[in-house]
């Protein structure tokens, strides 16, 4: 796991790349070479964890000079891609090394062969091509600046952002989208042509200048109706079994970020069976009880497992402080409370391990959230609902922010569009009382474009569950939850690995059908099913909390005070797009719960914070 930057054409500095070092403090390096007339910089910082010799490090060229790669990420499928390369001669053990003359042997498309998280740039100089590529479920990300005939790109934006080549400025579309969704789906994000590469695709940078980009994994949705339960269950055992082990590849200890909940459980029980000595878990909670503190569960499935545990505390004032230090590493306002946890828990983890294994991932696919069971109510049910007027439902579920959402959802008679309904959190009307007229105009654009070209690839024959399942593993996965992963983590020097996203298990658990998903109330069936073999009921049985946070609670408190002084502040965020009047209405009808508004002030809040400690910086 690394960071990598890069440039055509425009010119990158050792500086710009030390703003990246803490994704590899291990070794720095920035070579400049020419592609025909085209002056290019690649750069890279190390975090060694597979062949921790000079073998390994980067920008890696083949002995003929003419291919070469920076890489972030793991290909856990390397030896077995390296025993088709039978003709070369390596110099080390190193996934790179594998995955340059694999890419110099079989061409840019054999990307779909490799099984792992990545994001790299690889150069072709006889075909005079560049080529950035993503992983199949973007679990690392990649961002990109093109002007004219020159391109930058890298591992975080600040590379571009800090460039002279890019002069800021604020892309509203992709702001009304933000507020939509609280995250922007790629390839959009809020800096006006900052994009962000989509998951499974790759860019080529041709030498006439010419930019095209290609999706490497087009993979559509095929439900298998007759696949028998047992038999599944066995399949997704072996399955999980072999990613877990897969991910184990590493010639430092690997460690695992511990919730109180299964998927975490199941992850350190497989890897407890095929390490020789205990594992790191590594926890965070928060004083008191309640839903948010999982600490006690966490404890019990330590001890379980047999690993060595380490567990911290996180008061208010530390959740702040760490939700402030997180946008200069997010550097996107995403609206997620669990960022301020993951970045406090990593940095823990980082005084231990270079790598840890996490549970992120099994949700999406298997029917994981609450909001799936109301999905499946709503498909069942959406002739009824969609005859209450959303003001009656306000008035009878004042406090209920989810009901509310599906009965807006369930107005819309089209699948997709219902889809974006119960997504869509900032709804027009909210956007009405608070965009200012220099935006106002954007509240109607349609979104249908950020999932359209998925939901076409969804089978025709599976019912609407199962269809969004298969768009929020591209979506809302790569965009919003991983990518946070990805930064709360390497800002802390360490790896995050995801076995549950290993393509294997992945293309398998697609083609079930949704009764071996959402069994009546009991979501990721086949997960608890197939758990048996290796918890017991009473962590399969737990309620799923994972990592949560008491930020719903804070802003009825201190927290609304917070927002209030950012948005008034001289230099805010809002005083330029929002009337701060229709937020203090907002806050003010939350504080006193009448209203649920804890999801659409958080965002608010994250945008604030962005703009002060990341877009200004």
């Amino acid at each position: 796991m690394c960071g990598i930057a890069g440039s055509i054409n425009c010119k990158l500095t050792a500086d710009e790349l030390n703003a990246i070092k803490h994704r590899g403090p291990d070794h720095q390096e920035l070579v400049e070479f020419d592609m025909g007339s085209n002056k290019i910089f690649f750069g890279h910082t190390r975090l060694a964890i597979i062949d921790l010799s000079k073998n390994g490090n980067q920008p890696m060229f083949s002995k003929c000079g003419n291919y070469g790669i920076i890489f972030n990420g793991e290909v856990y499928n390397h030896l077995e891609l390296r025993k088709k390369l039978t003709g070369v001669s390596f110099n080390g053990n190193s996934d790179t090394e594998t995955i340059l003359y694999y890419l110099k042997e079989f061409g840019i498309d054999s990307v779909k062969d490799f099984n792992g998280i990545f994001a790299l740039a690889f150069v072709d100089k006889v075909s005079e091509k560049v080529f950035l590529v993503r992983d199949h479920f973007g679990i690392k990300p990649l961002y990109y600046y093109s002007k004219g005939k020159s391109l930058i790109f890298g591992s975080e934006m600040k590379i571009i952002k800090n460039n002279p080549i890019y002069e800021k400025e604020i892309d509203t579309e992709a702001l009304n989208t933000f507020l939509s969704f609280r995250y922007n789906p790629a390839p959009y994000t809020l800096f006006k042509g900052i994009k962000k590469l989509e998951a499974a695709n790759y860019l080529v940078y041709h030498s006439s200048g010419e930019i095209t980009q290609v999706n490497y994994w087009q993979k559509e949705q095929k439900i298998n109706f007759k696949i028998d339960e047992n038999e599944a269950i066995a399949e997704y055992q072996f399955l999980l079994e072999q990613a877990v082990k897969r991910q184990l590849l590493s010639d430092v200890p690997v460690g695992l970020l511990l919730s109180g909940g299964l998927d975490s459980a199941v992850i350190g029980k497989i890897m407890s069976e095929n390490i020789s000595t205990p594992i790191q878990t590594f926890t965070v909670g928060f004083q008191g009880k309640g839903n948010f503190n999982e600490l006690d569960d966490a404890r019990n499935t330590s001890e379980f497992i047999g690993s060595k545990h380490n567990e911290i505390f996180m008061d208010q004032q530390q959740y702040m402080d760490y939700f402030h230090k997180s946008f200069f590493h997010t550097e996107e306002p995403i609206a997620e409370p669990t960022i301020p946890a993951l970045y406090y828990v990593s940095n823990l983890a980082s005084k231990h391990v270079k790598v840890v294994l996490s549970g992120q991932g099994a949700d999406e696919p298997m029917a994981g959230y609450k909001r799936y069971r109301g999905e499946k109510l709503l498909s069942d049910y959406s002739s009824i609902l969609s005859l209450l007027p959303i003001s009656l439902t306000r008035a009878l579920f004042p406090t209920n922010s989810a009901i509310e959402r599906g009965v807006y959802s369930s107005q819309f008679k089209n699948e997709l569009d219902r889809f974006i309904g119960i997504y869509t959190l900032f709804t027009p009307d909210l956007k009405r009382e608070l965009y200012q007229q220099n935006i106002a105009p954007l509240i109607d654009t349609s979104q249908r474009k950020h999932f359209e070209h998925h939901y076409l690839r969804t089978d025709p024959n599976a019912d609407s569950l199962s269809k969004m399942l298969y768009l929020d593993t591209r979506g809302l996965l790569p965009d919003n939850l991983l990518i946070f992963n990805d930064k709360m983590t390497m800002a802390n020097s360490i790896e995050n690995r995801v076995p549950y996203l290993d393509v294997d298990l992945i293309n398998f658990i697609e083609s079930l059908p949704i009764h071996l998903k959402l069994r009546g109330k009991v979501g990721k069936y086949i997960h608890r099913k197939a758990s048996e073999k290796w918890v017991p009921n009473s962590i399969i049985d737990r309620k799923k909390r994972g990592f949560e946070t008491p930020v719903g609670e804070w802003f009825k408190e201190e927290l609304s005070g917070t927002l209030i002084d950012l948005i008034n502040s001289n230099t805010s965020f809002s005083k330029q797009y929002f009337n701060v009047a229709a937020i203090n209405k907002m806050i003010d009808l939350h504080t006193r719960k009448k209203r649920d508004y804890r999801r659409n002030l958080f965002m608010i809040l994250s945008l604030e914070l962005w703009y002060k400690n990341f877009y200004l910086a």
